[in-house]
């Protein structure tokens, strides 16, 4: 583990558990086994119970109250409706909320970035936020609105927020970043929203990574006994003809993000024998649609859509090629962030992109990378291999590592930490 602090340092953090989620302070919200291990979900209180607190904060300033007769916190969308971004910041109108916020996580170096992520299935008229606040010096920040969830649009139209950015720090679409000071610790805020006590959302897992962001990175020695391993990850371009022009961003030639993620879904579900994760790409492009970004590269969106398929899925980082290929090793092929200009990425079908997301599914006998990269013109000619080192500098340099790792719940992984 880096000890440098002028070196990228990585903390990865989650929860998924019920002795862990005990810590947390819940409002509105119990903890239920599940088949997922584990689910929070709104939890009325009784008729003649003590009222809850409810604040407008973990409804960004919307009205708030206790309703008695739904036993939960009743909450007013924040803008009018139709006012927020050409849409809604909620529903538009009135909704029930409960609220969970975790205990204080004090990192073991500072850190400069944060991405949470989560895995939660909302049933139609449900959806989901996360909240951050840092610690700088003595002093904690406000809390940071992070992207409002929903798997469909037939209540609330996914989003991230935009607008926030103060001396502490601002919101980079589905990332934290500090302004000025790094912070030494975080804490993290979800309400869970309904428009019907009936229904509710349930979130079984969330995951941090926190990072000391710098170009300069730790080193470990690779496992060459990966080498010459490649995983039979399902091919799929983002280029086809038939996505051009399509809705979701602009259509395939912006579609890099789900197309990676459609590609490790049908590698599951064809290791699992299970039909279900075999979406589309134009599937997972519309389920993935940030609708204030205007795109489908939202990080915590695309593993939070392949969760909703049961897989457990979160956004983290890594330090090297070293480190991912402990994960090749397990079979969980990896997609990665990268960007280059013209000239850096050898064989590469589209010359220079300021972000673009692939899938590693091995490595040749040198050391080379195997990956399925969707900017190519069609399904067949998506495998390629990259030299090691354009690869790994395309990926550390532009997103400092950041990675989707999807796999089964009961799949055997390396560890985190």
């Amino acid at each position: 583990m880096p000890q440098d602090q002028n070196q990228q340092y990585n903390e990865f953090w989650l929860q998924e558990t019920a002795s862990a989620f005990k810590a947390w302070s819940l409002t509105g919200a119990t903890i239920e086994a599940a088949k997922e291990g584990v689910a929070i979900r709104l939890a009325p209180v009784a008729q003649h119970a003590p009222q809850l607190s409810c604040s407008a904060e973990p409804i960004d300033g919307g009205a708030a109250s206790f309703s008695s007769a739904a036993g939960l916190c009743a909450g007013h969308d924040p803008f009018a409706a139709g006012s927020y971004n050409q849409g809604n910041y909620y529903n538009g109108g009135a909704f029930y909320y409960g609220t969970l916020v975790s205990p204080v996580q004090h990192t073991r170096q500072p850190i400069t970035t944060l991405i949470a992520s989560w895995n939660a299935v909302t049933p139609a008229g449900t959806w989901l936020e996360t909240h951050v606040r840092v610690l700088q010096g003595q002093q904690w920040s406000h809390w940071y609105a992070l992207p409002i969830w929903a798997s469909d649009t037939s209540t609330v139209r996914r989003h991230s927020v935009d607008g926030q950015s103060n001396a502490s720090g601002s919101i980079s679409t589905d990332t934290f970043v500090t302004n000025g000071s790094p912070a030494s610790a975080y804490q993290l805020s979800i309400t869970l929203f309904t428009t019907k006590p009936s229904a509710s959302p349930e979130l079984h897992r969330v995951a941090v990574i926190a990072s000391h962001d710098s170009a300069d990175m730790p080193l470990f020695p690779p496992d060459r006994s990966v080498w010459n391993h490649d995983l039979p990850v399902p091919q799929r371009s983002q280029m086809l003809s038939q996505y051009r022009g399509m809705s979701y961003g602009g259509g395939g030639e912006v579609w890099c993000s789900p197309t990676s993620t459609s590609m490790v879904m049908a590698y599951w579900s064809q290791v699992l024998h299970q039909s279900s994760l075999d979406q589309s790409v134009p599937d997972a492009a519309r389920d993935t649609y940030d609708y204030t970004y205007e795109g489908t590269g939202n990080w915590p969106f695309n593993t939070a859509y392949a969760a909703e398929f049961g897989l457990k899925a979160f956004v983290s980082r890594f330090y090297s090629l070293s480190q991912l290929e402990a994960w090749i090793k397990a079979r969980v092929p990896i997609v990665i962030s990268v960007a280059y200009q013209q000239g850096e990425l050898p064989g590469a079908p589209v010359p220079a992109v300021a972000g673009h997301l692939m899938v590693v599914r091995g490595f040749a006998g040198n050391g080379d990378v195997i990956v399925n990269d969707p900017a190519a013109e069609d399904d067949a000619g998506v495998r390629i291999t990259y030299p090691r080192h354009a690869l790994e500098t395309a990926w550390l340099h532009s997103s400092h590592g950041t990675v989707y790792i999807i796999y089964p719940t009961s799949w055997l992984v390396p560890t985190l930490g």
